[in-house]
């Protein structure tokens, strides 16, 4: 493997990240307040779709198209939220059936009105000094604005979950419901705008993958993305700086299989090997992990 293909393929990796990242961020915030958001990957399908609608149609302005996008997921987050947590409906269920509605709603309409909706995409950002550093400038500092974005979240989302009371109590809503409204507070009142900024995330996710890495919009382009937020969450135990870590994780893997066949004699391995990693590390990581300190966050009812 020559330098310049691994440059390359480490430098893929990194922006194929962004999107699983900032989805991984916002279900580890729903999830620490004790709700499981199968629906997550619903979520990303619609702020892609609206993120490349918004471009088409409203002046060909990415940042319009970055807006929607996210305006799509508080949207869906606001459905979701009011789903789960003010109608108790099973999280597991109600979120794969938004999945469904979701893939077919974006389908019909892209076939509809938007033609495969195609939108424009941000230019790469050299960070001034930096991105003259051999190797590593080119790997990390010569990425997309969305991507730099995504990682700078990362400490921001750790200090909203671990150093703010709205995270302590999401937390104690997890782990002790009933201890939470003895003290007063609601839990209605902490896991709602918990699921709500986690789709909104999940939005900024959405149209990262149509302005920062495909450039257009395809039914079904999510490719269970979202599902693989739900694996880094659980990989990461639930820290984000661990998240940025595990979803790197599944970058890099989709950017081998990408670039196997530029790889000399890893090309032999199959392509499809290399996004089977990171499932079979999560899979070891949740059978000889502890259990969870948040039972709640796996789905269990709270009612």
């Amino acid at each position: 493997m020559t330098q310049h293909v691994a440059v390359a393929t480490f430098a893929t990796g990194i922006a194929l990240t962004a999107p699983i990242l900032w989805v991984a961020l916002g279900e580890l915030i729903t999830e620490q307040s004790g709700v499981l958001n199968i629906g997550v990957e619903g979520v990303l399908l619609i702020s892609a779709f609206t993120a490349a609608i918004g471009f088409q149609f409203l002046g060909k302005d990415l940042v319009v198209g970055l807006f929607l996008g996210i305006a799509a997921g508080l949207l869906a987050g606001l459905v979701l939220a009011y789903i789960y947590v003010i109608r108790g409906a099973d999280q597991i269920v109600t979120g794969i059936l938004f999945v469904v509605f979701a893939l077919g709603l974006t389908t019909l309409l892209t076939s509809k009105y938007g033609g495969g909706a195609t939108a424009g995409a941000f230019k790469p950002w050299e960070v001034p000094g930096l991105s003259e550093i051999p190797y590593l400038g080119d790997i990390f500092f010569s990425q997309r604005p969305l991507v730099y974005a995504a990682y700078l979240t990362v400490p921001f989302v750790f200090y909203l979950v671990y150093r703010t009371w709205f995270g302590l109590h999401a937390r104690s809503a997890a782990e002790h419901t009933g201890a939470t409204e003895s003290t007063g507070l609601s839990v209605w009142g902490l896991r709602y705008p918990a699921v709500v900024i986690g789709c909104t995330l999940a939005g900024v996710g959405g149209a990262t993958l149509v302005l920062n890495t495909s450039s257009t919009f395809v039914p079904g382009m999510s490719n269970g993305r979202g599902f693989i937020a739900l694996a880094v969450v659980v990989l990461a135990r639930w820290n984000p700086f661990w998240t940025a870590g595990a979803a790197l994780l599944f970058g890099t893997a989709q950017a081998l299989q990408f670039q196997s066949r530029r790889l000399g004699v890893l090309a032999e391995i199959p392509q499809d090997f290399w996004l089977m990693v990171p499932f079979v590390a999560v899979i070891i990581a949740v059978v000889f992990a502890r259990r969870s300190r948040y039972p709640s966050a796996c789905g269990i009812p709270y009612r």
